[in-house]
């Protein structure tokens, strides 16, 4: 829809390939630990001897991962020229050629929304951008849990699991603020964690609601090529490999909103 084209188009300093690394220290600081007791711990409010038992378990378990660098940080992103056509958004090279199309779904009541609809049209004569981004915390999670287990430590598998998840979840949120300051428009002082800061444009995930057809992982691999330095797998059906991954197309526009399909 016309009114929710950006007003303005920031352009980002480059549409190269990244690699990236963070620090576990840096995730941590940006870790959901609501959503991870509230997901994984189960906890709620009342259970006072509960939470103390858990927050003891998963903060001694911190201490070890930081200590011995049991969980790795890995991803890439990259720019890419957008342009939307109807309910489709297409990605361009740097000489303006296509290199894939992602078909998103449109809201059937209320203000009919698509996520196209926050890109600029590819035949209007503006040229905007987009990036892609992939990262992963569970390079090698699987195997050191599964030893958890057959030592009978089950306790401590979930909680390695859980937190290599939450990681993956937080370390999307710090590239994503790389990304932002890629294209000029993070903010000055962000909040810790930075899920709670207010910025300018969204994520979108394939398989959630709003972005549901996860084939779309295929071509986002095939440009972001994440096997080799990431170590990011996409199966046949379209998961990636490990587990505790996040992929995503990332939009600057502040009319961008999350809204359900």
């Amino acid at each position: 829809m016309k009114g929710f084209y950006p007003d303005d188009i920031p352009v980002p300093a480059d549409l190269a390939r990244h690699y990236a690394e963070a620090p576990l220290a840096e995730l941590f600081a940006n870790l959901d630990e609501g959503l991870f007791n509230l997901r994984f711990l189960k906890l709620k409010k009342g259970q006072e001897d509960r939470h103390r038992e858990a927050v003891a378990q998963v903060a001694a378990l911190k201490k070890e991962v930081l200590a011995a660098g049991l969980i790795k940080a890995r991803g890439v992103y990259r720019f890419f020229r957008a342009g939307s056509a109807g309910d489709s958004v297409g990605l361009y090279g740097a000489s303006g050629e296509k290199l894939a199309g992602f078909a998103f779904p449109r809201q059937a009541e209320g203000p009919r929304l698509c996520l196209a609809d926050f890109v600029a049209p590819a035949e209007g004569g503006v040229r905007d951008y987009a990036a892609l981004l992939a990262v992963t915390c569970g390079a090698g999670v699987a195997d050191l849990a599964k030893r958890e287990r057959e030592s009978g430590s089950y306790v401590r598998s979930y909680l390695l699991e859980a937190l290599a998840l939450m990681l993956a979840e937080a370390f999307a949120d710090v590239l994503h603020y790389r990304i932002r300051k890629a294209w000029g428009i993070a903010e000055p002082d962000p909040a810790v964690p930075l899920l709670r800061s207010k910025y300018r444009g969204k994520r979108y995930s394939f398989g959630y609601p709003v972005a549901p057809d996860l084939a779309n992982q295929g071509p986002l691999f095939d440009l972001l090529r994440p096997e080799a330095d990431a170590g990011i797998k996409l199966t046949d059906g379209f998961m990636m490999e490990p587990e505790a991954s996040v992929s995503a197309i990332v939009l600057h526009n502040p009319k961008a909103v999350y809204f359900a399909v």
